[in-house]
């Protein structure tokens, strides 16, 4: 009790001094980082065994990206006291922008045993484990909906979908749109997971599927993501001019998507149109020099149209990209 008496008097003696320095500036803006990272040195010089303002130090720092200088501060608060939440959860932050991934899923763990309701910790530990495809997986982001009244993040309801746990993660997306029936996110989510066309996903509903993809565009017309999907649906059910026109959209939304054009190629080569699948082929391959599926595809076009020299040429890209890559290495000793 008494340590955590000091901690709250600490606390309400940082938050005095910042209002202080801040009340000091003639301005009429809060105060920028920077001066805050003063304040908060100034107070360091006089007691420079507080782990709050160490703690929240550091935390600045990663605002200022001085990833060196909050790990500094963190590991001198870590050192004085070890079972702060807080801190915990600010350690293992910064040591996963350091790529030490182990300390940070130490320091998660550690918060957790001493506040298990901690949804921060929790998250970040789920994100992690999850992301390195863990066992634990699914029931720890069982555990976050549970805590979190069924409300979890995109990130989380990824994973759901790599796990292809889709029941789940369409429930808990119908769950969160009771709170926000027009969030972007959740409504974009919910759409892909219903138009997933993949053998394993047995809540795939293309009459649900488009309704969603229809809303959402319908809220949000200038979302060129909203029309890639679309589009991405339309294409696995073969209805190609149908996801010609919404990849159309989409590229006058943004023109720097490069599967815009490779989709748009795909689709005009299945429909026949070959010289207008190079063409988008052709215009995936200037977003970027490296695609080498788009090198493949031009390839074979240029094969079927009676152009072999430039087809030859496309498969020597490939090889270029992936010294290995099979269908170059046939296709150029035939």
């Amino acid at each position: 009790m008494k340590i955590i008496n000091i901690y709250l008097y600490t606390s309400i003696f940082v938050l005095i001094c910042l209002l202080f320095f801040s009340c000091q500036s003639n301005k009429s803006v809060i105060d920028s980082p920077t001066s805050s990272l003063d304040s908060l040195s100034f107070l360091l010089a006089e007691d420079s065994l507080n782990i709050t303002l160490l703690n929240e130090r550091a935390r600045l720092y990663i605002t200022n990206n001085q990833i060196s200088l909050a790990k500094e501060d963190i590991d001198n608060a870590y050192a004085i006291f070890k079972n702060d939440a807080d801190l915990l959860l600010n350690r293992g932050n910064i040591y996963y922008q350091l790529n030490q991934t182990r300390i940070s899923r130490e320091s998660w763990r550690r918060c957790l045993k001493i506040d298990p309701n901690n949804l921060d910790c929790r998250e970040k530990l789920t994100n992690l484990l999850c992301a390195v495809q863990h066992p634990n997986c699914k029931e720890m982001i069982d555990t976050i909906a549970i805590i979190n009244n069924g409300i979890i993040s995109a990130t989380l309801i990824i994973y759901l979908k790599e796990l292809q746990e889709y029941e789940m993660a369409i429930n808990l997306l119908e769950n969160k749109l009771l709170e926000l029936p027009q969030e972007k996110e959740t409504l974009s989510l919910l759409s892909v997971l219903y138009s997933d066309t993949s053998s394993v996903n047995n809540m795939f509903d293309p009459v649900l599927a488009e309704k969603n993809f229809k809303q959402i565009i319908r809220l949000y017309p200038n979302y060129h993501q909203a029309y890639y999907n679309f589009a991405k649906f339309q294409q696995d059910l073969f209805k190609y001019e149908e996801a010609i026109k919404l990849y159309s959209i989409a590229i006058e939304l943004n023109s720097d998507i490069k599967e815009n054009y490779y989709n748009m190629g795909f689709c005009y080569m299945q429909l026949g149109k070959n010289i207008d699948a190079i063409n988008y082929f052709s215009k995936a391959i200037q977003l970027d020099s490296s695609f080498l599926l788009a090198y493949h595809a031009r390839a074979y076009l240029y094969g079927l149209i009676g152009e072999p020299g430039k087809a030859r040429l496309d498969w020597k890209n490939c090889l270029m990209l992936n010294p290995s890559y099979l269908p170059a290495i046939n296709a150029l000793s035939s």
